[in-house]
């Protein structure tokens, strides 16, 4: 009795130790245990095959969340289920936690699993890949067990969005065609493309024709097609020469510019059930799809827009060269909208970015924006530079962030038109070199940026700007500029060669030439322009907006109260009432080049005639594209010699256009009888010349701006056998000083065989037919053409044709 109180005393004593006044535990109790960490089955590691993971704990009655996204799990993630493992196909990061009642969370475990696929076996052709008589039919084969073929026959690479072929349908062919497959499977990362060519003769090779006329009851419109026949001699006068041996520049396409007015007006007032289609005419080549594929990207607002507007607009006196208050926010409205539709429609599209004006803090930071965006010069300050050069940064970053990958830039829209009336600035040659070489390029190349840097953006009529530009700046430097971007508002295109010939590893752009209300025929002045643009180096040609409504607005004439363009034409018309798509002219001219060359194609040689203007291209999957156009008031029949022994004839309405597309490989190159009348803008190569349009009453393009050591050259003259050639007739025009034009074989070093004066004639377009006498001349020959005199100006003549006698 005495031990069981001692007990109970000792009991009441413990527990007056523990409590106190509020009967708590005053020492605190022991937390709870904490759950185990979850474990990985199997470990984590490198696997050359998918995996199921499952997960384990062994805290009694834990639930194990998961993540496979690289965020740390909590209660309201996956929960674990041991009837559905994980299944990982490629490398993944799983991280799990434990939780169970009467435990806190268990620490994090985390394990990655690397998965390295096999590649599936690349598929082979049967029959194998090579030169046929007979159509063949095409099957496709691969070893790897249950795999799934994929192909083109178009020249790009294969996607699984491509063709599925199919056992029971071999691919048929009877034209050159290039197939590129490729095979998935599961278990397997998609193999290496394989490509194959199976070139068939070109006798009797069908040709497409499509064909629109000056007076527009023909647009684009499908005409029968014809058939190449046997070339039995030389080509003549009226004869189109087209020679694969002969190449130029490849060619990334043809398009117009996402303006502000043109991205609000499609995707904002076009019919839904319009813009669709709309879109897939304007960057697709299905059905009548023209297959647009590079376009231009005003860098804020320009004449054609809504307002005018910057990416980091500041109050009156304020500047921002941290840019911290930057924002595309404007653009994510519309102007990005289209384009992701637009590059999902054509993934190759490429696009090209330039501001009209930089923010106007960084020209007047005292001049409230927007009157700071409209005309001025940059502020040449270290730190204003610094945030010029990080806009670009800025803006590509932003337009990548929103899946817009830009191609190009250059620093300023026609950086010498400094006007008021919308937004603009100056910028001279010396200042364009030194931004590019102290603070753009850099910028460029410190953030990782690809996009290439295209060098002046303004008319024809200055080449020294870009030469000034280009000349100055190191091989480094240069690596990260693409070439020259041109404008058609002033000058020649032929200017465009003059740089090319200095700078060959560099490229020429042609990026913005408006049509408008003040061109009279803008349906000839297309074809002649694209073309004498491709036959000067250009690999691409850039109308102005892609849209405009039946106003030609909105632009800030008839929005802001400003100036620009109230009189451009476009490529769509969007009725602002009805919301209407319709397609103007400028769709179909332009249609007829960049549906039918294909980005990647290279301009091959092409002459012209006295009535017919060329421009030919081979395309990446063995077609051939030739654009024709009849420059004269009459119809014309005329022929057209491939290679050295394939032609045909066709007859083009007045003032009329084709574009004629065939497939095949080019057997032989061609020959030029000397009889023939050659135009002088047929040559195959020419320095220190530029071609411009001729008012002559035969021909397109004469050489023009020919000073002295001016030459071309012409491939293949046929002179015949000794003796047939006695004398050459040249049709010149001179307002200069006059000079000689002389004839050699093969180089600018042999015997000349003729010397030909050239007179002042009065007018540079003021023409008149003079004549040498030719000795030595026979058998087929490179004819070159050397040009001399000029006098102290420097200044000869302009030269349409010759023609041997």
């Amino acid at each position: 009795m005495v031990t069981a109180r001692i007990f109970a005393f000792q009991v009441l004593l413990a527990a007056t130790t523990l409590t106190g006044c509020g009967g708590g535990i005053t020492g605190g109790s022991n937390p709870p245990p904490t759950a185990a960490a979850p474990t990985f089955s199997p470990a984590p590691g490198t696997f050359t095959s998918a995996q199921s993971i499952t997960l384990a704990d062994t805290t009694t009655g834990a639930s194990v969340y998961y993540t496979t996204d690289g965020s740390t799990p909590t209660a309201g993630s996956t929960i674990y289920s041991t009837t559905a493992p994980i299944s990982v196909a490629v490398t993944t990061t799983i991280k799990a936690i434990a939780v169970a009642t009467g435990y806190t969370n268990s620490a994090v475990a985390s394990g990655t699993f690397t998965i390295n696929l096999p590649a599936a076996a690349t598929p082979t052709f049967n029959p194998a890949p090579g030169n046929y008589t007979t159509a063949q039919s095409v099957a496709l084969s691969d070893t790897t067990t249950g795999s799934s073929i994929y192909y083109t026959t178009d020249g790009t690479n294969p996607t699984t969005a491509s063709t599925l072929f199919s056992a029971s349908s071999p691919i048929a062919l009877s034209a050159t065609t290039t197939i590129k497959a490729m095979a998935v499977a599961t278990g397997f990362t998609q193999s290496a493309v394989a490509a194959g060519t199976y070139t068939f003769p070109a006798s009797g090779t069908a040709i497409s024709v499509v064909e629109s006329t000056n007076d527009q009851s023909m647009l684009m419109a499908v005409e029968p097609g014809i058939n190449f026949a046997a070339a039995t001699a030389d080509a003549g006068t009226n004869t189109v020469v087209v020679d694969a041996t002969q190449q130029y520049q490849s060619i990334d396409g043809f398009g117009a510019s996402f303006t502000d007015s043109a991205a609000y007006l499609l995707n904002e007032v076009a019919q839904k059930s319009q813009l669709s289609s709309a879109m897939s005419n304007l960057f697709t080549r299905s059905g009548t799809g023209i297959g647009l594929g590079f376009m231009r990207n005003p860098m804020g607002g320009s004449d054609i827009a809504r307002s005018v507007y910057s990416f980091d607009d500041q109050p009156v006196g304020t500047t921002d060269p941290t840019l911290a208050g930057f924002s595309i926010q404007h653009d994510q409205a519309d102007i990005i909208p289209i384009i992701l539709q637009a590059k999902s429609l054509n993934p190759q599209l490429k696009l090209m970015a330039n501001p009209w004006s930089p923010p106007g803090w960084m020209k007047d930071p005292n001049s409230m924006s927007p009157v700071s965006m409209l005309g001025g010069t940059l502020l040449m300050t270290s730190a204003n530079e610094t945030a010029f050069a990080n806009y670009f940064v800025k803006y590509i970053q932003a337009y990548q962030a929103a899946g817009v990958n830009i191609d190009f830039i250059s620093l300023q829209n026609e950086p010498l038109n400094i006007t008021t009336a919308y937004p603009s600035m100056g910028m001279s040659d010396s200042t364009q070199l030194a931004l590019l070489q102290g603070y753009v390029l850099p910028a460029l190349a410190t953030n990782n940026i690809s996009a290439k840097v295209l060098v002046y953006d303004h008319n024809w009529d200055t080449p020294s700007y870009p030469q000034d530009v280009l000349s100055n700046l190191t091989s480094t430097q240069l690596a990260q500029v693409a070439g020259t971007a041109w404008h058609g508002y002033g000058g020649t295109p032929g200017a465009q060669q003059s740089i090319q010939n200095l700078f060959p590893t560099l490229g020429t752009w042609m990026t913005e030439h408006s049509g408008g209300t003040w061109i009279s025929d803008q349906f000839t002045a297309d074809f002649l322009e694209i073309t004498q643009v491709l036959r000067n180096s250009g690999k691409g040609y850039i109308k102005w907006s892609l849209a405009l409504d039946q106003n030609l607005g909105p632009n800030l004439t008839q929005d802001a109260g400003l100036g620009g363009c109230n009189t451009c034409t476009s490529i769509v018309t969007v009725n602002s009432s009805t919301g209407d798509v319709t397609y103007n002219i400028e769709y179909y001219t332009l249609g007829h080049y960049s549906k039918y060359v294909l980005p990647g194609a290279v301009r091959i040689y092409s002459s012209n005639t006295p009535a017919i203007a060329t421009g030919a291209f081979l395309n990446p999957d063995g077609s051939t594209a030739l654009i024709a156009y009849n420059s004269t008031s009459q119809s014309q029949t005329f022929g057209v010699q491939w290679g050295s022994g394939m032609s045909f004839t066709y007859t083009l309405p007045s003032l009329s256009a084709a574009t004629f597309t065939w497939t095949g490989a080019q057997s032989g190159a061609p020959t030029t009888a000397a009889t023939a009348q050659i135009q002088g803008s047929s040559y195959s190569n020419q320095g220190g010349l530029e071609t411009e349009n001729t008012s002559d009453t035969t021909g397109e393009y004469d050489l023009g701006y020919l000073t002295s050591g001016s030459w071309v050259v012409y491939n293949n003259v046929d002179f015949g056998s000794s003796g047939s050639i006695g004398s050459v007739n040249l049709r010149s025009a001179s307002a200069g000083n006059g000079g000689t034009a002389t004839f050699y074989l093969d180089s600018m070093n042999s015997t000349p065989i003729a010397t030909v004066a050239m007179p002042v004639t009065g007018g540079w377009q003021t023409w008149q037919t003079v004549s040498g006498t030719v000795t030595g001349a026979s058998g087929v020959h490179n004819l070159y053409v050397v040009f001399t005199g000029g006098g102290a100006t420097d200044s000869i003549a302009n030269v349409n044709w010759f023609q041997f006698n």
